[in-house]
């Protein structure tokens, strides 16, 4: 079995409890969990009447940020269940997101140079094949048009000590692949999350010819600062020692020439 049809299986099985257990706003770009969103970061420029596609959109929480600020959103999603929700959230907030249930790996059926924005939250570290999703992720972008990705940061990988607040590191240069099951399916197949440098993230974004311009690591936010969280929840709470301290996100924003 493919990884990425292993990992959909395994998304498919925790998506109810990721998004019940989740706050995900429906009024700001949020770029990594328990930090600040794009309404103070700043990435996005204006969506009005800009096309835009989210890649690995879950709930598709992004693309109706987008909707209700005047773009054209298309939203895709390996994992059924994922797109359950997100029909839930289009009826309830009234959008007009297109979903669409696709492989991330294989998006030869999107059209060239069609859209204005490229999004991307969280996916990346669930497909093998980077290269390939990257140059597909430029092949569909207009000129001048912009790519944000945020995925798992490679520091992510290594164990951490709650009672020392501390990072057990044994080797950045290669992280290990983090294996996973369906908590309530104890014979599922396992799922895999794969780790990549800053250095490989970024030589792959800048080998297929973008330009980036921005990279960032962003920090967990204390609680008083929670209004201003577009993305946490009972989900992340246990692990906000560790992310005030130690980046769980790579964020990168680049644009096609």
């Amino acid at each position: 079995m493919k990884m990425e049809k292993r990992n959909i299986s395994g998304w498919s099985g925790m998506s109810d409890e990721y998004q019940e257990q989740s706050f995900i706003s429906l009024t700001d770009i949020h770029l990594a969990p328990l930090s600040l969103g794009d309404e103070e970061v700043g990435l996005i420029d204006n969506f009005v009447g800009k096309r835009f596609l989210e890649l690995g959109c879950g709930a598709a929480q992004n693309s109706i940020v987008a909707d209700r600020q005047g773009a054209y959103a298309v939203a895709v999603d390996g994992s059924s269940r994922q797109l359950y929700h997100a029909v839930k959230l289009r009826r309830e907030s009234n959008s007009n997101v297109e979903l669409v249930k696709a492989d991330l790996e294989n998006l030869d059926w999107l059209k060239s140079e069609s859209f204005d924005y490229v999004i991307s939250m969280f996916a990346l570290e669930f497909v093998e094949d980077i290269e390939r999703f990257i140059a597909q992720c430029f092949r569909v972008l207009r000129a001048d048009g912009t790519f944000i990705l945020s995925t798992v940061h490679p520091l992510s990988a290594f164990d951490w000590d709650d009672k020392k607040s501390e990072l057990i590191v044994s080797d950045y240069f290669n992280p290990p692949i983090e294996i996973w099951k369906d908590s309530r399916n104890e014979v599922s197949s396992p799922n895999f999350t794969l780790f990549r440098t800053i250095g490989e993230i970024f030589t792959t974004i800048a080998n297929v010819g973008f330009l980036v311009q921005k990279l960032l690591e962003p920090v967990a936010e204390n609680r008083a600062n929670s209004a201003k969280i577009p993305y946490g929840g009972q989900y992340w709470e246990p692990f906000r020692n560790r992310l005030e301290r130690i980046p769980f996100a790579i964020v990168m924003k680049a644009k096609k020439p």
